[in-house]
């Protein structure tokens, strides 16, 4: 796999960014912190093939800050066709993730995705033969991660080495003979807990025969005795009905009782109502004289409440009157209060006049004063400003000057630890140097000279001006004259006297709103006069009114009194009438209740015979049920016999066909039997004790080569790197599938985890990149792209010039190698270098 292109849009910090790789072959990733290294070359790659992968980071999280949608485009050639991922992330709504895998044929782009996102990554998966964890262990050595392979244990040390060697194919070959086996070995299981069935129902054939027999002569004994009994409950049904039929003629008879005594409550009623009619009309007629003699003083007090009633609408109007006078007075005292408070205050304001005019002309003063400061004060923030920009220049010539006189003197030293390789290879003739390591270190001290004279030459005129600027305007400011603590002070005094002054100027309005309100204190007292008066004579006019209508509450009641009796007036002929006509009803009602009562007795004599023949209703209705019960115990016995003869037959014929079946499956069972066992030969051959490690340890050797070769050049000969693949076990007899890494020198070996951070660095980089050129000579799976992040912060100068060296010497197994770092001595090693730099567009990258 070889990456071409890589487009990235609101990745990471990364507003926008195009990356070509088509000319890179070996270069340095260069740039400030920040500003999308990392992201760029070795998590966008890996999100954009494989997805949601990077620990302690969603995909959420890889959408820049401030954005709502995120896509990285990623162009890569493989097996010699061009392919291109495409992935996106949103997080509008509830979040929504794509996922476009393209393979380009001529000049267009065909689709090589599936419908689900997780199907389409297991088609870039299988196309790469890789997974994310291979992918990165063997192609990228990322940052503060150098160790990625080597710090992993022994196991999983050994299942990225069988990934690499594509060991995978056993694991699916096995898989399938273990799925196979399990699928006969369900048939076989199955099969034999179908012969146990079988087996367990066959058992009971004999027994069922015989219970078949039984039920046949139960059932014929059931047979009479539900006729016998059929019979018996007919006669008890006759019997009830005709009990049935005497107690409703008995509810028949009551209804009529019931009639009968309705018919004689309504006479009983009005009998009641006319005697008592007839006693209210002879008291009326025995009371006449006096009826009369009330009547006759009724319509006399009646007359005088007339005359005095039309006195009242007066004694209203003058309440009324009084209380809109009193009303009016406390109005007029509610104005008087608050408007004797407010003469008081202007009066006490007025003697202080001359007061204010003192404060006026002081703030007038003040005033004048203030726009003389306030002029000055313009004339020192002008030359403020321009003492800001001097110093601003002065900063950034200072810091370039700083980080001009910083790079010669990195580049300085590197060149003089090239320059002193030529006195440590015991060379008679440095100029003569034969190998390309010295010819390196011969150039870099031609080249030492140079960079010594650029670094005395460097020119300081422009610095020196701008700190004899500074200091001119320093003066001129100071010259000017400027007290900022006594400008605030005044500024401070102007606003105490402000009111003062404003109160000063409006002394004139204050004596004429005096007079005003005086005017207006005296026509409120006057007023306050006129209604006391008015409420006096009011008053008097209302007491005269009252005391003639006073005899009206008595009149009142009397007459209410005397109304009954001149209701009693009205009545007394009515009362001739009804004392005439309620005898003769009282008379015919009496006949007819006589006749009434004869005709109840009967019928109460023929109900009471009916009730003592009724009486063995309840003991039959008792027995019925019985004898019901009875029938349906007989019934249901039948028929659960019934059923039970039915069910037998049926289990019978079952049975038999059991029997047939039973024998068909046995003959099946054997040569299920003998395919799982050659099954579990192939799971055994496929497992990683199988053929994968007869693989491993053919392979182990050339990963040896590999890796001892690269690590000699960086150790200068002195360490070499050893696998083991195999551990006897302690706890018991036998091997364990191991890949312990020693590291040996001229003395000893010992694990690779006993030695120090720098060594181990150098370690884990031979070891990568021996994995790496594994990798890339795989069949069909070649990753000829190395990538590494500020992997050479724990190297001193010396070792890091050996890593350096290694890398390039690595670089031609490859297509095209990244080093990503911030050391500039390192990124000078690289002819060509890449720039990551923040513009208004986004992220800018160059290719040098």
């Amino acid at each position: 796999m070889i990456p071409l292109t890589l487009e990235l849009i609101n990745f990471r910090a990364i507003p926008y960014a195009n990356i070509d790789l088509n000319d890179v072959t070996i270069a340095a990733i260069c740039g400030r912190n920040g500003a999308g290294k990392s992201s760029g070359f070795t998590m966008a790659p890996r999100f954009a093939l494989f997805g949601d992968v990077i620990e302690g980071v969603s995909m959420d999280d890889l959408v820049r800050r401030g954005s709502q949608d995120m896509s990285v485009t990623f162009t890569f050639e493989h097996q010699g066709s061009t392919y291109r991922v495409i992935r996106t992330r949103s997080l509008k709504g509830n979040g929504k993730s794509t996922l476009e895998f393209q393979q380009q044929i001529g000049d267009r782009w065909e689709s090589r995705s599936a419908e689900k996102i997780k199907d389409t990554e297991a088609v870039i998966r299988d196309l790469l033969n890789l997974d994310d964890e291979t992918f990165t262990a063997s192609s990228m050595i990322m940052q503060g991660k150098a160790n990625e392979f080597t710090a992993k244990s022994a196991g999983k040390r050994k299942e990225i080495l069988q990934q690499i060697l594509g060991l995978n194919i056993y694991e699916r070959l096995q898989e399938a003979a273990r799925q196979r086996a399990a699928a006969l070995h369900l048939d076989i299981e199955k099969a034999k807990d179908k012969l146990v069935e079988f087996d367990d129902r066959l058992r009971l054939k004999q027994q069922k025969a015989e219970l078949l027999e039984r039920l046949n002569q139960e059932s014929a004994t059931l047979k009479a005795s539900l006729h016998s009994k059929e019979n018996e409950l007919k006669y008890q049904e006759e019997l009830i009905r005709e009990l049935q039929n005497k107690v409703e003629k008995v509810s028949e008879l009551g209804k009529q009782l019931s009639i009968i005594s309705k018919e004689i409550a309504p006479f009983d009623n009005e009998k009641e109502v006319l005697v008592a009619k007839l006693g209210r009309a002879e008291k009326i007629l025995s009371r006449e004289a006096e009826i009369i003699s009330n009547t006759e003083e009724f319509y006399r007090v009646k007359n005088q409440i007339t005359v005095l009633e039309v006195r009242q609408p007066g004694l209203e109007r003058l309440v009324n009157e009084l209380d809109l006078t009193e009303a009016s007075i406390a109005k007029v005292n509610d104005e008087i209060t608050p408007l004797d408070h407010r003469i008081r205050n202007v009066q006490q304001l007025l003697q202080s006049r001359e007061l204010f005019a003192t404060k006026a002309e002081e703030y007038n003063t003040s005033t004048l004063n203030l726009k003389q400061m306030e002029r000055l004060a313009e004339q020192w923030e002008a030359i403020e400003k321009e003492i800001l920009d001097v110093r601003a220049l002065l900063s950034a010539e200072q810091a370039r000057i700083n980080t001009f006189r910083s790079l010669l003197q990195s580049e300085i030293k590197m060149l003089e630890n090239k320059t002193s390789m030529l006195t440590d290879s015991n060379c008679i003739d440095e100029s003569k140097a034969a190998c390309l390591f010295l010819s390196d270190a011969q150039n870099a001290k031609q080249l030492l000279t140079r960079k010594q004279e650029e670094l005395n030459g460097i020119d300081l005129k422009k610095l020196t001006a701008l700190n004899e600027s500074l200091n001119s305007l320093t003066l001129n400011q100071q010259g000017i004259g400027y007290d900022f603590a006594a400008y605030r002070a005044l500024k401070l005094r102007i606003e105490e006297l402000r009111p003062m002054a404003e109160e000063a100027n409006q002394m004139q309005a204050k004596e004429e709103l005096l007079e005003s309100l005086q005017e207006q204190y005296k026509r409120l007292v006057n007023q306050l006069n006129e209604l006391s008066l008015k409420q006096v004579n009011t008053q008097d006019e209302l007491d005269n009114v009252r005391e003639i209508l006073s005899p009206l509450p008595e009149l009142r009641k009397r007459l209410e009194a005397l109304q009954a009796w001149s209701n009693l007036k009205e009545q007394i002929g009515a009362a001739r009438e009804a004392k005439q006509s309620s005898a003769e009803r009282i008379a015919a009602i009496d006949i007819e209740l006589h006749k009434k009562a004869i005709l109840k007795k009967e019928i109460e004599e023929e109900r009471s015979l009916l009730l003592l023949e009724t009486k063995a209703l309840d003991s039959a209705a008792l027995r019925l049920p019985v004898i019901q019960s009875e029938l349906q115990q007989l019934r249901d016995r039948q028929q659960n016999i019934t059923e039970q003869i039915g069910g037998l037959k049926s289990e019978l014929t079952a049975l038999e066909k059991d029997e047939q079946l039973r024998q068909q499956i046995a003959e099946e069972l054997e040569p299920k039997s003998r395919a799982w066992s050659r099954f579990q030969t192939l799971i055994r051959a496929f497992g990683r004790d199988g053929i994968p490690a007869l693989i491993i340890e053919n392979a182990v050797p050339q990963l040896e080569r590999i890796a001892n070769e690269i690590l000699g050049k960086m150790s200068k000969g002195k360490h070499y790197i050893r696998f083991e693949t195999q551990r006897e076990l302690k706890s018991r007899d036998g091997i364990q599938e191991t890949l312990d890494i020693m590291i040996g020198d001229w003395t000893s070996e010992r694990p690779y985890e006993t030695f120090s951070g720098g060594e181990q660095l150098r370690i884990d980089y031979a070891i990568r990149f021996a994995l790496a050129e594994l990798l890339a000579q795989r069949a069909g799976s070649k990753v000829e792209w190395l990538t590494i992040d500020e992997g050479l912060g724990s190297q001193d100068a010396e070792h890091r010039g050996l890593v350096l060296e290694s890398i390039k010497a690595v670089a031609d197994r490859f297509k095209k190698v990244l080093v990503i770092t911030h050391i500039e001595e390192a990124q000078a090693v690289f002819e060509q270098q890449i720039f990551f730099e923040h513009t208004d567009a986004g992220v800018e990258v160059k290719v040098a």
